[in-house]
């Protein structure tokens, strides 16, 4: 971590130790931040409790197998899912897709092409978003995009919107300028200042005075939503 940067999380379910270990070391080369499980169990539990931004999923695990664990990942975090496996035929990529993966990489796999797919998931607006974003006492309703804060219902205009909810899905991330601009403007060229701008209109909409600050700015790193 340098500078107030937060490396993406990956958690890694994988039974096999030499596979696993590999992708642990390489993965934290790679700049992310890294967790890992055995088996299905543990992957499940970890996918709960740490809150991953993106998962590496092996479908032949012990204790419960990769396809049966999809659907509960699912209800648990948007994260996207990566299937990392032996089974790569289409029969199998069509199910593990179609019960909530993102992608799939047959193994053997190329490491380079596992992290590039890795950072474009990362980048990817997520296709299984939530009915509703919380923290602390901000709730978003995504199905009628309300915004209350408290008893307060705040009026965003959508840039703002998007902007917002891309915090809230990653709270305590920092997000840098040049991820913002990309993600919600869909171009890193366009001026920088626009981030600061839009985060500024946000702040005086969120962080009314007399409540306590969610929105903050990491010196030399970018922005994110926590507790005070």
């Amino acid at each position: 971590m340098q500078d107030g940067f937060t490396p993406a999380r990956v958690e890694v379910i994988e039974d096999e130790r030499g596979i696993r270990d590999f992708l642990e070391r390489a993965l934290r080369q790679a700049g992310f931040d890294i967790q890992s499980a055995s088996d299905g169990v543990e992957g499940l539990q970890l996918a709960r409790g740490w809150r991953p931004d993106v998962i590496v999923l092996d479908l032949m695990l012990p204790k419960l197998d990769g396809m049966s664990l999809l659907p509960m990942i699912r209800r648990e975090t948007d994260a996207p899912v990566l299937i990392l496996s032996a089974r790569g035929d289409v029969a199998d990529r069509i199910e593990g897709l179609a019960r909530g993966a993102d992608d799939y990489l047959p193994k053997p796999f190329d490491l380079d092409e596992l992290i590039i797919r890795l950072r474009a998931l990362l980048r990817r607006p997520s296709l299984h978003a939530p009915m509703g974003y919380s923290f602390a006492d901000l709730r978003v309703d995504v199905a009628t995009r309300t915004v209350r804060r408290g008893d307060r219902v705040i009026r965003l205009s959508s840039r703002e919107y998007d902007l917002l909810v891309t915090l809230l899905r990653r709270p305590r991330r920092v997000f840098s300028k040049d991820e913002l601009l990309e993600w919600i403007w869909g171009d890193r060229d366009v001026l920088r200042g626009c981030v600061e701008t839009y985060i500024g209109y946000l702040r005086n909409k969120i962080d009314v005075p007399g409540e306590p600050r969610l929105i903050h700015t990491v010196r030399g790193a970018g922005y994110t939503i926590r507790e005070p």
